[in-house]
This record gives structure tokens, sequence and C-alpha cells, in this order.
């Protein structure tokens, strides 16, 4: 949300290098360093996996603090060397929303000290320790980060309701996935307290949104 309008412009200014054309896998890459890898320290790479369908894409990232260095990751198809991107928008939300969920953590670990490199990992993978899953996006950090997602969902999806509202009745808003990933997670457990923190850091953010005061 804070630098959706920086990261959409330079994307538009450059939509020709990324549209109307079957690109390799290492030619998105590259073009994608190019245009945030010094301004936005920024570096991409790229990982396939077997159930992905050709010309599917999505985003994860990384902010390794040892390295002091953001990775994005294009998760495409095994099956097939080239992608189109053919929904522009969508591709620029999920990418902008990717970079700023990791610049939040690059700005929280700007003021704490890190004696030891984090284990990247470029996708989250299928585990049976739901516990550890639970740990992992009850950190305060995950929740600053990931209620900044939910306000990028709101906006995107929902551009003409008042974030208020849908923040109220959240589980009525059925395009918003992080929350529901939230709810997945921790589907059958009191996660309460939780859940009013993940909101109040939504809310946060749609309030940076509309210029209102910030409330921690």
């Amino acid at each position: 949300m804070y630098l959706t309008n920086d990261i959409d412009n330079i994307l538009d200014s450059n939509k020709s290098l990324f549209t109307d054309k079957h690109l390799t896998y290492r030619t998105v890459q590259m073009r994608l360093n190019k245009l945030f890898k010094k301004e936005y320290n920024v570096v991409f790479k790229v990982e396939k996996y077997d159930d992905f369908e050709p010309n599917a894409v999505s985003f994860s990232g990384l902010y390794d603090m040892f390295e002091d260095k953001i990775y994005v990751i294009l998760n495409v198809s095994s099956d097939v060397n080239t992608i189109m991107v053919d929904k522009w928008k969508y591709f620029k939300f999920l990418l902008s929303q990717c970079i700023q969920h990791e610049k939040i953590h690059e700005c929280q670990w700007s003021y704490r000290s890190c004696d030891e490199p984090c284990h990247i990992q470029w996708r989250e993978p299928d585990s049976n320790d739901i516990n550890a899953e639970r740990e992992y996006l009850a950190d305060k950090d995950e929740l600053d980060a990931y209620g900044h997602d939910i306000a990028l969902e709101i906006k995107y999806f929902y551009p003409n309701s008042d974030p208020l509202k849908v923040l109220s009745n959240i589980n009525n808003y059925k395009k918003i996935t992080s929350w529901n990933f939230y709810k997945r997670t921790f589907k059958g457990v009191d996660w309460l307290s939780l859940k009013k923190n993940l909101l109040k850091k939504a809310y946060t953010w749609t309030g940076h949104w509309y210029g209102l005061i910030w409330i921690y």
C-alpha cells in the first residue's frame, strides 16, 4: 500500500517488456532484476514446480536479514520454459504485494542485529507440523506484514467498499486470500486474540491508505 504507486509506475512504464509475447523464465527474471534490484534491494529467482499449470505464476519472498537482501521467487511450471503475462493488472498486484511484504520485514530488521543467516526456503513446504506453521504466523512481524497483505487485497478486490466494513465482516469477503490462509491454518483452535491483532494491523494499514492516524 505504501509502495503500490511507485511499483505500479515502474511496471507500467515497462509493460511492453512483459506483455503480448512469450518470454523465457530467464528473460522475465533478468528484466525484473534490472527494474528492482538496485533501487529496491530485490533479487529475483525462478523455481519450477510439477504441480503448476503451464503459464501459471505466483510469487513468494524472503528477507534474508544476514545478507540484508530481499529475494522474490517466480514460482512457475516445470512443464514449459516460457510464460506469457496475459493478466497484467493481477500480475502487477501479486508482484507488488510480495515485494511490499518483504520490504516490511526489511524495515523491521533494520532496527535489530542478526548474528545468524536465515534459512532460505523459496516455498513454504507442505508440512504436517501445523503447530510450527501456527507459531510462524503468530509472530508479530508476520502479523504486521500479513495485515498489510489483507489491506492490499481489500483495496484490489473491493475498491468501492468501506475497508472498515470489510474488516468487520471479513468472512463474507471470499477473495481475501491472506485472511483465508490464517483461518485455514488456525482452524480448530482458539485464535481470538491473534485474530484481533491481525485485523488491527490490517486496519492500521487501511488507515494509512486513507490518511488516518495509525493505531498500534
